[in-house]
């Protein structure tokens, strides 16, 4: 490889709540990587997916949807953005869905007024739009408001102008060597992947403040014993009355989530698994410090 001619860095994908970011990053990464649901917050944490080509590697970051903290989980969410953002990004992919209030992006905006890399905007779900003129004038307005390097007109669901945009984030990373190890997909562990899909599916099947209010803790993961393989998760919840819900009248909503938990790692993996899925109550721990400490949301050093 020669690096005075290959191109690597981070692009960070930046927008609110369901603006298509997780979508974006499995088109852009080739995989499944981040959990996708039609519901806001599905992605807790900043995920790693990377993707290369002959002469550049990407390290895309999908960050959670900026939004207002309303206890300590969101606000290490927040934090999260704002690391990738200030910090990590060589690009930033400012993700709108052209279906939304516009408004609502004021202040990711203002966030995004300090930030010295190039910013592309991308105007997701423009399948859903039969007027045209409602994105030109909808490019005017973000950018009166910020210096916009490149714009791009995508449907990440349905793959509709990912290719342009991959290429020209390759295009503006700067020269340097790879920071990751040709082959590897992303920073994460397994682990990781088989707690945010079963998380995922609890986004899909429930309702209201369940999927909020869980914490998927992997308590054991079994590799390399063939017919073998074990997963036992532990489903953390706040209150009690919230238990029975997940449950299900004579275990059916649990049974549910597991058999579908169980066929999104195993298509993820490409292995057989037999997945366990026990529920726990653990009291108010989206502001208890020490449990979003223990479940890995915030560092010691953060505090």
């Amino acid at each position: 490889m020669d690096e005075h001619h290959f191109k690597s860095g981070f692009a960070v994908l930046a927008g609110l709540p369901n603006a298509g970011k997780s979508t974006l990053l499995n088109q852009l990464a080739g995989g499944l990587l981040s959990a996708v649901t039609n519901k806001p917050q599905t992605t807790r944490q900043n995920i790693l997916a990377i993707s290369e080509g002959k002469d550049y590697q990407i390290v895309f970051v999908d960050t959670p949807g900026f939004l207002k903290p309303q206890y300590k989980l969101q606000q290490t969410m927040a934090d999260c953005v704002n690391r990738a953002v200030n910090e990590e990004a060589d690009v930033v992919l400012f993700l709108v869905d052209v279906t939304a209030d516009f408004s609502f992006n004021a202040k990711l905006i203002e966030k995004l007024k300090s930030v010295f890399c190039p910013i592309f905007l991308v105007l997701n779900k423009i399948d859903l739009i039969k007027d045209k003129s409602i994105l030109d004038s909808l490019e005017e307005r973000v950018k009166a408001e910020l210096k916009i390097t490149q714009t791009f007109r995508i449907s990440a669901s349905k793959k509709q102008g990912t290719e342009n945009l991959l290429k020209a984030v390759a295009q503006t990373l700067p020269f340097s060597p790879a920071y990751f190890p040709k082959g590897q997909w992303t920073d994460r562990f397994e682990r990781f992947y088989v707690a945010e899909f079963i998380r995922e599916q609890i986004f899909l099947l429930y309702q209201k403040e369940i999927p909020y209010s869980t914490y998927v803790e992997i308590e054991k993961f079994t590799e390399d014993l063939g017919a073998k393989n074990f997963i036992r998760a532990n489903i953390h919840v706040e209150r009690e009355s919230q238990k029975p819900i997940l449950i299900g009248k004579g275990g059916a909503m649990i049974a549910k989530l597991r058999q579908c938990s169980q066929k999104r790692i195993e298509e993820f993996l490409g292995k057989k698994y037999r997945v366990e899925l026990n529920v726990v109550v653990s009291p108010n721990w989206r502001n208890d410090t020490s449990k979003l400490e223990q479940f890995g949301y915030i560092q010691r050093d953060e505090q």
